[in-house]
């Protein structure tokens, strides 16, 4: 469900169309940063009110057009708004978090990740000794894990019994 409807989407930029400044129309209905506001007037303005309305599925770029995007960001030292309604991108936030993984992870973090791996539903086939090998890692990982809650619950409870 979305945050905002689109009656109060078009009742901003009714506001905003009429004179009234960005933050007084934030706090009047209760929005809490003014650029929601100024980006609701700019996907108006550009798309009219198709701009407005939420996608049913987020949109899809390929690791090329973001590489792209950054390119331009960074040779024409523009602003991540300027950025977004030059590739018309709906949210300025999504340039600056390619930016941010580019920076931090290089092109390889541009890569789309919300395709869920296809072998992960796949178990593992093991043999009979590496599955063996394997229950006996978990059991002692999970008796180490029992023994240290014990010792936790000792240490609570003598804690709760000094006087103050």
């Amino acid at each position: 469900m979305p945050k905002y409807s689109i009656e109060t989407k078009i009742h901003a930029i009714k506001l905003y169309t009429s004179g009234m400044g960005s933050t007084t129309i934030a706090k009047k209905l209760g929005i809490h940063k003014r650029s929601t506001i100024l980006r609701w007037i700019n996907l108006w303005n550009t798309k009219g009110l198709n701009g407005l309305k939420r996608s049913k599925r987020l949109p899809r770029y390929s690791p090329s057009f973001k590489m792209k995007v950054i390119i331009w960001l960074v040779k024409n030292k523009a602003s991540y708004p300027q950025t977004a309604r030059h590739f018309d991108i709906s949210n300025e936030s999504t340039v600056w978090s390619w930016k941010h993984q580019y920076d931090v992870y290089g092109a390889d973090g541009l890569a789309d990740r919300r395709k869920r791996d296809t072998n992960m539903t796949d178990k593992k086939k093991l043999t009979p000794e590496q599955e063996n090998k394997e229950l006996k890692k978990r059991l002692e990982y999970l008796e180490a894990e029992n023994e240290y809650l014990k010792k936790l619950r000792a240490v609570m409870h003598q804690t709760k019994k000094k006087p103050k």
